[in-house]
């Protein structure tokens, strides 16, 4: 008996007995759209073994310190507030921790903290 069924999946036709109950799409799958996950899983490990060998791949005399010191460069970014210039003194300050925005006076330097939630202005 040769018993065609529709794929849920991706609405092929396969023969009933070749079908697989999929635990990644937790459905009963045709044969094809198993191969295609295999086929994308094994594209996505190549991918991120090439990242890591391009991570291995840093300047000669990189080390653990260096690491270190991106890392906080990195939060340090994430974490300044962003500042649009209004005038000659002063400039529309967005807080990252709150989100407030408030006007800056980057030559008195006030207010020194965000009025809403109290987080020091870094505005260089």
């Amino acid at each position: 008996m040769d018993i065609q069924a529709k794929c849920k999946r991706c609405g092929r036709m396969a023969r009933a007995d070749e079908f697989v109950l999929d635990y990644v799409y937790k459905v009963m799958v045709c044969p094809n759209c198993v191969k295609e996950r295999k086929i994308a899983e094994r594209k996505k490990e190549h991918d991120e073994k090439k990242i890591l060998i391009r991570e291995e791949e840093k300047a000669p005399g990189w080390d653990k310190e260096d690491e270190y010191l991106e890392r906080v460069h990195m939060e340090r970014q994430a974490m300044a507030g962003s500042a649009e210039k209004i005038d000659d003194e002063r400039v529309r300050y967005h807080c990252q921790k709150c989100g407030y925005n408030f006007l800056y006076n980057f030559i008195k330097k006030t207010p020194a903290k965000c009025p809403y939630c109290g987080r020091e202005v870094d505005y260089e």
